[in-house]
């Protein structure tokens, strides 16, 4: 707790001497992220109907990294259940 305390207090010191345009000009983020997704979708819907084949190779390997990552979740969660048992027998 006394690390927060600490970390706050020299945060805010060293924002005090920190000039206004220190991180250069402000921008604009979408504010609708969902539009943003729909404008990114249709260029790689448009490219994915040139190049099949690669598409369907990144989806195969995307569903082999998900299998992947259950698989570690899994093998994770059952050592960690086997090593609160051995704690409390």
């Amino acid at each position: 707790m006394m690390f927060l305390l600490r970390a706050a207090l020299w945060l805010a010191v060293v924002s005090v001497f920190v000039p206004r345009d220190f991180a250069g000009e402000a921008f604009d983020l979408p504010q609708n992220l969902a539009e943003t997704r729909i404008d990114a979708g249709e260029p790689v819907n448009a490219w994915c109907e040139d190049n099949a084949a690669l598409c369907d190779a990144g989806r195969e390997a995307a569903r082999l990294g998900g299998f992947l990552t259950d698989m570690a979740a899994t093998r994770i969660e059952a050592a960690l259940v086997e090593h609160e048992a051995e704690r409390n027998s």
